[in-house]
């Protein structure tokens, strides 16, 4: 048997992981392959929950946790945030020396995690790039990170063709679906009796699911107003029990979360706020709910295969494909109310799609993995 080969993998946030996690999975088990795991950005945020505890929760163990003293309340403290995590981040792979570094997606902190490794000569392997997002900075972001990377996961076929137009060839790209439909396939999601139970909500109620984060290339104003207007229709609605989940460390997502506090504040029995579900409670609060309102990519890509209702608010998922469980929103209350009002014509459940994948990403990524790091 020769020398086995180190795959570094980095994340920076909770739903970054819980996309990433049966890859961590099946790079941690397989006999060729040395699993480096590094965790960075938010999961060591004490106000996203410090959520490398779950990472831990499920068997894994980090190798390294590059702590770049994340701030989200202005723009700046973001940028010198990702000065941070450079210098953190090169100390730590100079000293592991993998032989490939694995990110996902599209998170600002995986600019200077990528700037690093391509400066040190370390080979990328990117999931979920080749997406279009026309309303955040995440789209600049992943497109910049394909451009540095070796190896291309990208989830649908559309995806993949607009990194072999940014590459100009289609050397190393390769469908995978998207890694987030393994979670639904392979976690054993909680029933509604034992969420009602857990989340002191009533079983009978019918439960919403609240998840939003900035509009990143929009201004705060802009942002609060949307929140404000999804809680405008929500507050004139009975017998409705609203989980919200809190905005993730965005710029804006501080100013967000504490107006989702004076919410709950006010009406403790319709709404409650989580820092973080976690990938099993969330998928299955997902799944028992009558509709997910906000941005999430989670609402795009994973409830329909579960036929969740989805009120998709704004631009930030703008250009990926939505699936019918989706009702487009822009911010105002008025177009709110409409799709509300859209989605209770449309019945409990919708139909479920599967434009995403078929729930089997983390095979086939190691299969390319180890193919690309020559292992027969």
């Amino acid at each position: 048997m020769g020398e086995m080969k180190k795959v570094c993998i980095i994340t920076a946030s909770r739903s970054e992981y819980g996309l990433l996690r049966w890859i961590i999975d099946a790079i941690n088990k397989d006999i060729d392959l040395e699993l480096q795991l590094v965790v960075t950005g938010a999961h060591l945020s004490e106000e996203q929950g410090f959520t490398y505890k779950d990472i831990e929760a499920d068997g894994y163990s980090i190798l390294a946790k590059v702590d770049i003293n994340l701030k989200t309340d202005s723009q700046l403290n973001i940028a010198q945030s990702m000065g941070r995590c450079a210098i953190g981040v090169s100390n730590v792979l100079d000293q592991i020396a993998p032989d490939l570094i694995v990110v996902l997606g599209d998170r600002y902190e995986l600019l200077p995690v990528c700037n690093t490794a391509l400066i040190m000569n370390i080979p990328i392997a990117h999931i979920s790039g080749g997406d279009i997002t026309i309303g955040a900075i995440d789209n600049e972001i992943r497109n910049a990170i394909t451009m540095m990377a070796s190896l291309h996961f990208p989830g649908v076929d559309d995806s993949a063709n607009n990194i072999i137009r940014m590459k100009g060839n289609e050397r190393n790209v390769f469908v995978v679906g998207e890694p987030g439909l393994e979670n639904l396939k392979r976690l054993q999601l909680w029933n509604r009796e034992q969420l009602s139970e857990n989340l002191n909500i009533k079983k009978e109620s019918r439960w919403i699911l609240v998840s939003l984060h900035p509009e990143t290339q929009e201004p705060l104003e802009y942002n609060k107003e949307m929140a404000a207007n999804i809680i405008a229709v929500l507050d004139k609605i009975n017998d409705i029990s609203v989980v919200i989940t809190r905005a993730n460390a965005d710029y804006g997502g501080v100013q967000l979360n504490e107006y989702f506090e004076s919410v709950v504040k006010k009406d403790p029995q319709k709404y409650s706020l989580y820092s973080s579900l976690g990938q099993t409670r969330y998928l299955s609060f997902m799944k028992e709910c009558f509709v997910i309102i906000g941005n999430s990519s989670s609402g795009i890509v994973e409830a329909p295969s579960v036929g969740t209702h989805v009120i998709n608010i704004g631009n930030r998922q703008k250009g990926r494909h939505l699936c019918d469980n989706v009702t487009q929103s822009d911010s105002s209350l008025l177009s709110i109310q409409n799709a509300w009002k859209k989605v209770e014509q449309k019945g409990t459940k919708m139909v479920k799609y599967y434009y995403y994948g078929d729930g089997n990403t983390s095979f086939k990524v190691v299969d390319h993995i180890k193919h690309y790091l020559n292992i027969k």
